[in-house]
């Protein structure tokens, strides 16, 4: 009689253990589970030493099997998406982080802009005339320097003061094969043709 007991006992801490997960109950019904679980573990052990070993090895083998199923289920359940505020699919691809205007932040990698406030790592930065939050990737940038935006992550963009390279870049090539036909030329140790 007593391992019917403990098998009833069992069957409940399972019940008790999924409910949790569909049940806002604040915690308390992860205790029961625990209660019935352990009551049902003790309850075993009085029937023989085997059935309590046995009792235990199922509770705490399939306790975190039932946990990870159920952690990857309850999200796609009617009360997940209730609580998560998800509508069906959304959580299959993940969410692009957009301007007010509807424009993608990722959109503007690579756009340059103006440091509005100091960036300490983060503050304001003016990108196409809109006023963004931004975040430094390194040293601090000081108000009115010109920055490059380097990424956009997890709604932040990423900001680094910007180079020359980045403000002229078709004076930065022209000077740079300017730079490197002269270094040919230098190499090829051509004697002045005037002579």
């Amino acid at each position: 009689m007593p391992l019917t007991y403990s098998l009833a006992l069992l069957a409940l801490f399972f019940v008790l253990l999924v409910g949790e997960f569909f049940i806002p109950s604040a915690g308390m019904v992860g205790v029961a589970a625990a209660i019935a679980g352990t009551t049902s573990i003790v309850i075993a052990f009085t029937h023989s030493a085997t059935a309590g070993f046995a009792v235990t090895t199922t509770v705490m083998g399939s306790t975190p099997l039932v946990l990870y199923l159920m952690i990857r289920f309850w999200p796609h359940s009617p009360i997940g998406k209730l609580i998560l505020n998800r509508r069906p699919g959304q959580l299959d691809e993940p969410t692009e982080s957009r301007l007010r205007s509807g424009e993608k932040r990722k959109d503007l990698v690579g756009h340059l802009g103006v440091a509005k406030t100091n960036l300490l790592p983060s503050g304001l930065v003016v990108i196409d005339g809109k006023r963004l939050d931004a975040v430094s990737d390194g040293s601090p940038i000081d108000a009115g320097t010109p920055i490059v935006v380097i990424s956009a992550v997890a709604g932040k963009l990423r900001v680094r003061a910007a180079e020359r390279s980045d403000i002229e870049p078709e004076q930065v090539e022209v000077e740079r094969r300017t730079d490197a036909i002269e270094a040919t030329l230098e190499s090829l140790d051509l004697e002045d043709l005037d002579d």
